[in-house]
Formats: C-alpha cells, sequence, structure tokens
C-alpha cells in the first residue's frame, strides 16, 4: 500500500506532463468553452422576469458642510494690548 502523497505526486506530474506537452491546446479549449458558456448565459431566456432594482449612489469623498461658529471670545485677537 502507498502513501496517498506518491498518488498526488503521480497526478502532479501527470498534469504537468500534459500541459508542458499540449498546453497551447489547453488554452484554447478553455477560451472556446468559457466563451461558449458567457454566450449562453447572456442570451438565454429566464424563467422569472428581471426585476428593476432601484440604485443609489452616495457621495463619499464629500464632507457634510457646517454653519461656521463665531469663535469663542479667548481666541480672538484683541486690539487693546
Amino acid at each position: 500500500m502507498e502513501h496517498p502523497v506518491f498518488y498526488l505526486a503521480r497526478v502532479t506530474k501527470f498534469l504537468d506532463r500534459l500541459i508542458q506537452e499540449q498546453g497551447d491546446y489547453l488554452f484554447a479549449g478553455f477560451v472556446v468553452v468559457c466563451a461558449v458558456v458567457l454566450v449562453w448565459m447572456f442570451t438565454r431566456r429566464r424563467k422569472h422576469p428581471v426585476h428593476e432594482i432601484s440604485v443609489v449612489i452616495l457621495p463619499l469623498g464629500l464632507p457634510p458642510k457646517r454653519e461656521s461658529s463665531p469663535e469663542p471670545v479667548l481666541f480672538r485677537e484683541h486690539s487693546d494690548f
């Protein structure tokens, strides 16, 4: 009985060899499959109608405007001195 790590090593070596030898064809096949799946997703008929969703966009970068409060008397400059 072999340790499970040896089984995993065999699988990963097989996948490495497969990618090294057939990598271009695998990539092209995955691209085609993904394109077909995306076309199917966007063109299929839905069982339920799409409901309108209301979206609220909040401006996050602007601080709220404050009314200017008068300066306290202690911090005002006096011309008496």
